[in-house]
């Protein structure tokens, strides 16, 4: 298992099907709240692509898109998500999920 995941990261609900891809805005001790990638504009998406491997500027974004009131954000137990890295692999859960 890998340590939680930081704001900026990208990951994936590993409970359910589809794995929505979903953009890490907070985290604290058992949960990660963010937004789906699904809910973002389309610029955003592309300044997202841009910033990596820019983690400063990710936060940035991220902390932007998390004060946004017009987004649906959601929260979900840290052992439900996986880090999706930029070659698209899905690594086990965050510490806490079932292996």
């Amino acid at each position: 298992m890998t340590a939680h995941p930081t704001v900026g990261e990208i990951v994936a609900i590993t409970t359910t099907d589809s794995e929505p891809l979903v953009l890490v805005c907070h985290v604290d001790d058992d949960h990660v709240t963010g937004v789906l990638l699904a809910d973002l504009a389309t610029e955003t998406l592309h300044r997202l692509r841009a910033s990596e491997p820019d983690a400063t500027t990710r936060r940035q974004l991220a902390d932007a898109i998390g004060r946004t009131d017009d987004l649906m954000s959601f929260t979900v137990p840290t052992g439900d998500c996986a880090l999706v890295e930029r070659d698209s692999s899905r690594p086990g859960p965050f510490e806490g999920g079932d292996a």
